[in-house]
């Protein structure tokens, strides 16, 4: 048995050296030109690649630069349009009030502000009540305009 093994493992020898003397003398040309191909096709894969990331690169900076510009688009457009509702926030508006005989103070504050005189008609009802101008209001047309102070008007309104 012991003979056996010892022929089996120089069997064994033999096959690994026969494998490795033909590998190095009659598959490395045909390894060789493997490895030749192989690097050619790893050079071509590259400069693909590079022509390819080259040109994704340029679409993303393409859009890249037109995601800023129409985000500054935006912004300005943003700022105009708030600009525009300064502008009209700070017009002077002028209004005709018409005050019927025995109509309420209290009217004339709704109506100044229906009509954007005024912000609030409780502020300026409440107003011409803390100063005594509540009982003097009298009827009539009067001009007023976004401009003029709560007193302003009161005085108008009351002839004082």
């Amino acid at each position: 048995m012991k003979k056996n093994l010892q022929m089996l493992a120089l069997g064994f020898l033999i096959s690994a050296v026969v494998l490795f003397i033909g590998d190095q003398f009659f598959i490395t040309d045909t390894d060789a030109a493997t490895e030749t191909k192989a690097t050619q096709k790893a050079t071509e894969t590259k400069a693909n690649s590079s022509t390819k990331n080259s040109d994704d690169s340029n679409t993303w900076k393409k859009k890249y630069e037109d995601l800023l510009a129409q985000q500054e688009l935006e912004k300005k457009e943003a700022e105009d349009a708030k600009k525009a509702e300064e502008a009209k926030a700070n017009e002077v508006k002028t209004y005709t009030l018409t005050i019927q005989k025995g109509e309420p103070s209290s009217k004339a504050g709704e109506e100044l502000q229906a009509n954007g005189i005024i912000k609030s008609a409780d502020d300026f009802n409440k107003y011409v009540k803390d100063n005594g101008y509540e009982g003097y209001i009298r009827d009539g047309q009067y001009e007023v305009k976004s401009d003029m102070s709560y007193e302003e008007i009161a005085k108008l309104l009351s002839h004082r």
